[in-house]
């Protein structure tokens, strides 16, 4: 072959490949429509909602004044970055809910969030705000109230400790393809999972113990609740440690050395500590769900974890009257 035919053969090979790759693209767009597709929608939420964070102790955060519709469900963002309503000016007191995807109320209508029951159940004298991020651990979420004191501040922070809270979380790009291509963004997901080795449900169980074990694991929440206890010393604040089960199976539960370990550590820093995992117990966990294919906790779950947390919001309010 001469170089004239090999130059040919490549540009046709490549295009060959563009047009493979555009007509891939195509066919899993046109699929995931529906809004259904856990992969497509979190990769959705991080282009639409989503900005590198100023401050790399954070990660990202939420892009102000944004909205969008993420498995079927509206959000809107505000002018400070957060889930929901414009916070109320000039509030005599205030809620501040800090964490993951879950504080945040992924998959669940705004008024169904956390911050949306506890609305619901507090005074109209507390305003409620929702300081979650989607793929955050705890530190990140902590860090960015510290950021967000100089806007707002609270005189109780709802701490939400999910699952994932001690993940070591990429704060770098995952590139432009897997940002601008929903199919580059379901190869990455299903090639990292493979990757993994590591499958079913004693896999998860494993692969939750080695990362709370983990040095890296127990650093992340140790600097979390070492800035919330300066926090609490500086500002006064009432820290409620809200406890969030892994949400596979809360009958068969095989993942208590996290409810432990966040227990002891509330102890410890003198920090109230809520419990649900007995309140989810009876019903099948899936009825806790957003939808057979995601398990993020739904209103129905949420509702429960506001109802065994507004006990101590009220509490410590009453007190300091």
């Amino acid at each position: 072959m001469n170089f004239r035919n090999f130059v040919r053969s490549s540009i046709m090979a490549f295009a060959g490949v563009v047009v493979a790759f555009a007509i891939g693209e195509g066919i899993i767009r046109i699929a995931t429509a529906n809004q259904k597709n856990y992969i497509i929608e979190m990769w959705r939420y991080a282009k639409l909602l989503k900005k590198q964070s100023v401050d790399p102790a954070v990660g990202h955060d939420h892009i102000p004044n944004r909205t969008a519709m993420l498995e079927n469900v509206a959000v809107r963002i505000n002018s400070l970055g957060l889930r929901g309503p414009e916070p109320v000016k000039n509030a005599p007191h205030r809620v501040a809910i800090i964490g993951d995807s879950i504080a945040f109320g992924w998959g669940v209508p705004e008024d169904d969030t956390l911050r949306g029951n506890l609305e619901k159940l507090l005074p109209d004298s507390i305003d409620v705000i929702n300081v979650g991020v989607g793929n955050r651990n705890i530190d990140q979420a902590v860090s960015q109230w510290i950021d967000l004191r100089n806007k707002i501040t609270a005189d109780t922070l709802v701490i939400v400790v999910a699952p994932r809270a001690t993940t070591s979380v990429s704060t770098k790009s995952a590139g432009w393809l897997v940002e601008h291509s929903a199919l580059s963004a379901i190869g990455l997901t299903i090639f990292e999972q493979l990757s993994s080795g590591e499958y079913g449900p004693q896999a998860l169980v494993d692969g939750y113990k080695k990362q709370w074990s983990s040095p890296e694991g127990k650093k992340i929440i140790k600097s979390a609740f070492d800035k919330l206890l300066k926090i609490k010393n500086k500002d006064k604040s009432n820290i409620i440690i809200l406890d969030v089960p892994e949400p596979h199976d809360f009958n068969d539960y095989k993942f208590n050395f996290m409810q432990q370990e966040i227990r002891s550590l509330s102890d410890k820093y003198g920090f109230e500590y809520v419990s649900t995992l007995s309140l989810l117990k009876g019903p099948p966990s899936s009825s806790y769900w957003v939808s057979d294919r995601d398990v993020h906790p739904n209103g129905k779950a949420l509702k429960i974890m506001a109802d065994a947390t507004v006990g101590d919001i009220k509490l410590f309010y009453e007190s300091n009257k």
